[in-house]
């Protein structure tokens, strides 16, 4: 089952961006295996930042909003996901 997190949010947006119809379209848009974009889709693998500036680059997104977002994915301190959402408060809950 997909959880949310920044992963999951962000390459949704690129499949319905590119009308993809499935993961392994959007697999292949990517550049990335079924597997690897499965355990991200799981939540047992982050997104890495080569596949994450693709998906900026796809979406026309800064890099900053990217990298703050994986940053929140990637983090497991309370205190670093704090910081980074003061910092970006579209990410407050």
């Amino acid at each position: 089952m997909e959880h949310f997190t920044y992963t999951n949010a962000i390459l949704n947006r690129v499949k319905a961006k590119y009308a993809l119809t499935s993961e392994y379209q959007l697999a292949k848009k990517l550049s990335i295996s079924c597997g690897s974009l499965s355990s991200m889709r799981k939540g047992k693998r982050m997104l890495d930042w080569s596949t994450a500036f693709l998906c900026a680059d796809l979406l026309e997104e800064s890099d900053q909003n990217v990298v703050l977002g994986l940053l929140i994915d990637k983090s497991k301190k309370p205190r670093i996901i704090n910081a980074l959402r003061e910092s970006w408060p579209e990410l407050k809950d």
